[in-house]
């Protein structure tokens, strides 16, 4: 896709520039379904993966400011930045005239979407965008993980839980270990013991029970094992603190460590 932009606000401004950004994908007869709307970046936002970091690459998820400007989506942000609202179409530099300035681009805020080709997509803001895009590479992605799952799946032995496992609830048909994958913002799994067999989350920092640091939740209380129901979400809960937050769903005895 080609677009002819300099981001500047209508007026006498510097030349335009020719650049080329290809984020969306298409369906059958080349349809996008692609939506767009007009933003203004704000003058300092950079792309610290970029250089010089002046340039912000398009394919960037963007966030709205309590200005109203557009920003870089920040999943550890606490003032609205951590809200995804839609993705930079097209790359921008952000200078004129050497100097930093906002700059009016396009927004995509509907579509179909290449995630390889965007900056700052994580499982929190997939999720905060599902409603509008599709994703190529997770067309099951879901906005609902935590009380309406994205599937159901049953375990009879141990299981390594992945980040492509998002949403899921899995029931054990026997005692089973479940072992948590990297930490990364929003994701979340569910977890019901149909058995009257032990079940075992294992990670690291998870929060449960009074502790703030556990490694293991253990539901393995005689008669009482049957119908243990967790919740298991990944949030941050400080500044560059990611933790697991566990929610006891079933109510039943659980052991933490």
């Amino acid at each position: 896709m080609s677009e002819f932009t300099s981001g500047a606000i209508p007026g006498m401004q510097m030349p335009v520039e020719s650049t080329e950004t290809q984020v969306t994908w298409s369906g059958r007869h080349g349809q996008t379904l692609i939506a767009t709307q007009r933003a203004l970046l704000a003058a300092d936002v950079v792309d610290s993966g970029n250089t010089p970091n002046t340039t912000i690459r398009g394919g960037h998820v963007l966030a709205i400011d309590a200005n109203g400007a557009a920003r870089l989506y920040d999943p550890d942000a606490n003032d609205g930045l951590q809200i995804a609202v839609g993705v930079l179409e097209q790359t921008q530099d952000m200078l004129e005239g050497g100097v930093a300035t906002q700059r009016l681009v396009s927004m995509l805020v509907h579509g179909l979407l290449k995630e390889s080709e965007l900056h700052g997509l994580d499982p929190r803001a997939k999720q905060q965008l599902a409603s509008r895009f599709v994703f190529d590479r997770s067309l099951g992605v879901s906005g609902g993980e935590l009380m309406h799952p994205r599937g159901v799946v049953r375990k009879s032995a141990n299981y390594t839980i992945t980040a492509e496992d998002n949403g899921m609830l899995f029931i054990a048909t026997a005692a089973v270990t479940f072992t948590l994958p990297a930490k990364a913002n929003g994701l979340a799994f569910r977890f019901l013991q149909s058995a009257d067999a032990n079940l075992v989350i294992s990670g690291n920092d998870m929060i449960v029970a009074g502790n703030a640091a556990a490694s293991s939740v253990t539901a393995n209380t005689s008669s009482q094992k049957a119908g243990t129901h967790l919740l298991v979400e990944c949030v941050y809960v400080g500044t560059n603190t990611l933790k697991w937050i566990v929610s006891n769903l079933g109510g039943t005895p659980i052991s933490v460590s």
